[in-house]
């Protein structure tokens, strides 16, 4: 009776054996592909809603795709996923080939998969030529050109749905690791979801919805199997319930994630993710070279401002009202950021350092003279923004909120102004003082152009010649790509043969361009440098990015320092308001050219858009409160000392009180060093506590106590020997620290009690309540033992001991593993 009563009792807490088969069953040994033998290979432990789930992360992402419609043909895209999703589960049960077998011929069966729908889709099924356009693409990519071939990106996001697909099977079943499945899809959604209409988040929605809900899943199946070890029992319906409760959880998650706002960035991070030598963003510039699609649906916008200036097709404005313009002169072109570097596909801007500008501190201008122009702009709808962008006429003064000013390191130029309080959105609303030149044409005339200019020694101290341009301004801004088309020189040389001076050579390139015939529906060539095409192949078609870009790279070609602006043309003026109406159409593109003493002169390359108007001979004269001048601009002596932006090495703070990155002092630089050294001392002392509070959680009251002792004593150099009872162990440390010795030992008698004295009797601390001391003993005794460690610290001498005995370790496992010869541990290590 007793035995039967054990039987059933193991069988609560063991497997269940399974049933005696009936004589007429089918065998399991049974050669031969059966039902039950294909339900074994494909049963999942975790249950097949968790690869309901694993499928609909999956698919949210390639519909994505679909749904951005980058080529033609990517319905091809759901078979190839659902091959994906069938094979890595295949892979995941199977037991026959390894890992690093299976992993290379899942990569080559994705090639061929994605090879065989690409030929199929686009070439009707000739697998020869699909082989001649990758052989073409590789050429055009070792050969540093640009490729718009769509069958190459069809080709591609295939073999990359067949994938992730796998990848995503393979990482929630094979190696547990479903968030990093989730973040690798999750990537891919948002960079699809960037370029399709609003209406398609949801997509997004069920994506967080179903992954949440899988983590929850699998959070809850790795504890059961927990619990199963440890013996212990669960209703059965808990898996339900737990979802249930999960799936409204995830709900208010997306719900709030959804309400919360998210505009903010930080512009002095922004900058390091933005370089230039950014692996990202080296990698992101090689796709868009060697993939660049002639489809996909681009959705309307009201102007989107980046970091680079991509030179591509149709930019789909819409003609809703951005902002509402309150000028004390006139229309006024407000700028983004400033480009110049040009590399053959498109503009980008050099390395930055920042500014700090308070809310009402004054900037200096560039160059004079110029007047200053109040503008209050409201925002309507905000035009899309990689950073927070503030739109100003060229070039910003003073605001009316705090702002980051980015400048040129190279030459100390203004590139951009960005708002702290993070992008624009509607309602909001700001004042800025602009400076806009007041040269004159008969001024501007008279500028030489750089070649011609005085050239002054490195050593030069004085004043400034007014007709004198700094090195690091044309070296910045006469910068052109390597093998440009020799004839843009030749026609830039034609345009301009009856101009003399450098103002009248930048006017002639101008009204060239504007002869030319606006249109938004161009398609720039595979392979096809911007300007060349522009110029000799386009048919005289195009729109401001491309003609813009022409006159700067016509202008350098002779000689002229300039540069490519991005912001907004004036707008429509309401005569009910008196408001000037800027709209998503009139997102622009101009050129800005150099001229020595007076700074960034605007120009405007693209017909159909107003041309600047230059003021007329002394329209702003010094005495007017609005006018700034230079001492000693346009006086005999011919020299002057501009004001000049910080350089970020100097040593004095940027105007406004702000401090230049690059610009510390010894003594700040120590100040921040130490702050970091503090940061991260009080971060790991975070992770220390938290770590310290979960320690032999799983252990009773006294065992947790007295474990701690022991870990902190052994810091200390006391470790606990093998044969030595508790009793001994504590009687050894009250030894060594006398004054705790009471403390220690009551612990000690309470842990001893606690282990062996039988359950219910009075010598427990259980039964006689004294139990109830341990907590307050142990807060007691843990600063002091603690205090002793920290006069103690035997733990940190051993340290470097440790890290080469782990190293050596490491060592021999690797020699083992190549070699049958086995390395002896040094004495001098064993000695340690």
């Amino acid at each position: 009776m007793g035995q039967a009563t054990a039987d059933r009792f193991s069988r609560l807490f063991s497997p269940s054996e399974p049933s005696p088969k009936r004589a007429n069953s089918p065998s399991p040994d049974k050669p031969g592909l059966s039902w039950s033998s294909l339900r074994e290979l494909f049963r999942l432990e975790e249950g097949y809603f968790s690869l309901v789930l694993v499928t609909v992360v999956v698919y949210s992402t390639i519909w994505s795709v679909q749904v951005a419609g980058w080529v033609a043909h990517l319905e091809v895209l759901t078979l190839t996923t659902a091959l994906g999703l069938l094979l890595g589960l295949l892979a995941v049960r199977q037991r026959w080939l390894s890992p690093w077998l299976i992993q290379p011929l899942a990569l080559a069966l994705g090639l061929f998969i994605a090879y065989w729908q690409t030929a199929t889709a686009d070439f009707n099924g000739s697998f020869p030529l699909l082989f001649a356009a990758l052989r073409a693409w590789v050429a055009i990519a070792l050969a540093g050109g640009t490729s718009s071939d769509d069958s190459i990106f069809l080709f591609l996001i295939t073999a990359l749905s067949f994938w992730l697909a796998y990848a995503s099977v393979w990482l929630v079943y094979r190696t547990r690791l479903p968030l990093l499945m989730i973040l690798l899809n999750g990537a891919l959604l948002l960079i699809n979801l960037s370029n399709v209409p609003v209406g398609y988040l949801i997509f997004l929605f069920v994506f967080l919805c179903a992954s949440l809900l899988l983590l929850l899943r699998f959070s809850l199946f790795e504890s059961m199997r927990r619990w199963k070890r440890l013996g212990l029992r669960c209703a059965d319906d808990l898996g339900w319930d737990f979802m249930q409760a999960g799936l409204l959880v995830s709900l208010a998650v997306v719900i709030l994630s959804w309400i919360l706002p998210g505009s903010y960035v930080n512009a002095d991070a922004a900058q390091i993710w933005d370089l230039d030598s950014n692996p990202w963003v080296q990698v992101e510039n090689a796709w868009n070279r060697l993939i660049a699609v002639n489809g996909g649906v681009i959705p309307s916008n009201r102007g989107n401002f980046t970091n680079s200036l991509i030179l591509g097709g149709n930019p789909h404005l819409n003609n809703d009202i951005v902002f509402r313009v309150t000028s004390s002169e006139g229309g006024q072109y407000i700028a983004s950021l400033a480009y110049d570097t040009y590399d053959g596909r498109g503009w980008s801007t050099s390395p930055t350092y920042s500014i700090s500008l308070p809310k009402g501190q004054q900037i200096p201008p560039e160059g004079t003279p110029v007047h200053v122009v109040t503008l209050q702009i409201t925002v309507v709808n905000p035009p899309g923004e990689q950073q927070p962008y503030l739109f100003t006429p060229w070039q910003v003064g003073q605001l009316d909120q705090p702002a980051v000013v980015l400048v040129s390191k190279n030459t100390t130029s203004i590139v951009a102004v960005l708002r702290k309080e993070g992008k624009l959105a509607a309602g909001d609303r700001y004042t800025v003082q602009a400076y806009v030149s007041s040269a004159d044409v008969k001024t501007l005339e008279a500028v030489p152009f750089p070649s011609e200019a005085p050239k002054l020694p490195s050593n030069y101290e004085g004043p400034l010649p007014t007709n004198y341009y700094d090195p690091a301004i044309l070296q910045t801004y006469l910068q052109l790509p390597p093998h440009l088309d020799p004839n843009i020189r030749m026609l830039a040389e034609r345009v301009t043969a009856h101009a003399h001076t450098m103002y009248d050579k930048a006017v002639a390139l101008e009204n060239y361009l504007r002869s030319y015939t606006y249109s938004v529906d161009v398609q720039l060539p595979a392979g096809d440098e911007p300007v060349s095409w522009l110029l000799f192949r386009s048919g005289h078609r195009a729109f401001c990015n491309y003609f813009a870009t022409a006159m700067a790279v016509m202008a350098r070609e002779l000689g002229m320092p300039a540069r490519v602006v991005t912001g907004y043309a004036p707008g429509d003026y309401d005569a009910a308001t008196h408001q000037w109406i800027v709209r998503g159409t009139q997102a622009h593109a101009w050129t800005q050219i150099y001229f020595a003493g007076y700074g960034w002169i605007n120009f405007e390359p693209s017909p159909g858009f107003p041309t600047f108007t230059r003021p007329s001979p002394n329209q702003y004269s010094s005495s007017d409160s609005g006018s700034i001048s230079t001492a000693g601009q346009g006086s005999s002596s011919g020299a002057r000392t501009l004001p000049r932006l910080p350089l970020p090495n100097d040593e004095a703070t940027a105007t406004g009180g702000g401090s230049q990155e690059g610009g510390l002092s010894w003594q700040q630089s120590l100040s921040y060093f130490a702050l970091s050294v503090v940061f991260v001392l009080a971060c790991l002392l975070m992770l220390f506590t938290i770590w310290w509070r979960r320690l032999f959680r799983h252990l009773r009251l006294t065992a947790q106590i007295y474990g701690r002792i022991c870990l902190l004593a052994s810091w200390a150099g006391l470790s606990l020997q093998r044969a030595e009872t508790p009793n001994e162990y504590i009687q050894r440390l009250s030894g060594v620290a006398p004054e705790q010795a009471p403390l220690l030992q009551r612990l000690g008698d309470l842990y001893v009690r606690d282990l062996w004295a039988p359950p219910g009797s009075p010598e427990h601390p259980a039964s006689s309540g004294e139990m109830r001391e341990a907590p307050t003993l142990w807060r007691q005794v843990e600063p002091r033992l603690f205090l002793y460690l920290l006069r103690h610290p035997y733990a940190l001498s051993k340290i470097p001991v440790r890290v080469v005995r782990w190293l050596w370790e490491r060592l021999r496992h690797l020699w083992r593993r190549d070699s049958s010869l086995d390395l002896p541990l040094p004495s001098p290590v064993e000695d340690l």
